[in-house]
């Protein structure tokens, strides 16, 4: 590269995680925390029904940085799970964005339950998925034609992420920069998080003590 070129910019994401009542804290903060240790890439911001704080499941509040009435732009779109789940699936407010948002993010990923809420707007349809495997047969109750995996950590199919319970969350977060990124920026930034990385999707060493019958 010549002196006179300037350097090629970053890619540049921006990635909402949506909250609601009762969401797990893990599955919001986990993932965060791998996209906000590359902040060259990646920009964090919070939304809510109200754009007010939400109470998560373990008690502590997040402040969302917008309301579902806003507009603003979105590149990655996670989805957690968490107790709340079952209230938020018959928000129809909630529920109506999220079909509709999903139309403008690139990427949606769901953590733990939170499949649930993309299997009920649709956005599964015809696609692979899994979800946490102790509310495997919760979850699996919403939706139609959709090839659920019984054993997998995360599920990619096309531009649509599901994972298993909870701390998979951190993993698929991984696999997303690795995708977006490479794999290296991925590992390294595991490493930065002194996290160890599941980056075989098909890995999942929870799902025997869940078996599904």
């Amino acid at each position: 590269m010549s002196e006179n070129q300037p350097e090629p910019l970053a890619p540049q994401f921006t990635v909402t995680a949506l909250l609601y009542d009762e969401f797990d804290l893990l599955e919001v903060a986990g993932p965060l925390e791998m996209f906000g240790l590359l902040p060259e890439y990646f920009t964090i911001q919070l939304v809510s029904q109200h754009g007010k704080p939400v109470c998560s499941k373990q008690g502590p509040q997040l402040v969302a940085d917008y309301s579902v009435y806003h507009t603003f732009q979105t590149d990655i779109l996670l989805v957690p799970g968490g107790p709340g789940a079952q209230d938020a699936i018959r928000n129809t407010v909630l529920m109506n964005w999220l079909q509709q948002h999903s139309s403008k993010t690139d990427y949606i990923c769901s953590i733990c339950t939170g499949a649930a809420l993309l299997a009920h707007v649709g956005l599964l349809k015809e696609k692979a998925a899994t979800t946490n495997k102790k509310r495997y047969r919760w979850v699996t109750g919403f939706g139609s034609e959709i090839n659920w995996y019984p054993v997998a950590r995360w599920v990619k199919d096309g531009r649509i992420y599901t994972s298993s319970g909870i701390s998979a969350g951190i993993d698929v977060s991984l696999a997303i920069i690795s995708q977006l990124l490479n794999e290296d920026i991925a590992r390294k930034t595991a490493i930065e998080a002194e996290y160890i990385w599941v980056n075989d999707p098909t890995e999942d060493p929870f799902a025997p003590l869940h078996i599904v019958q």
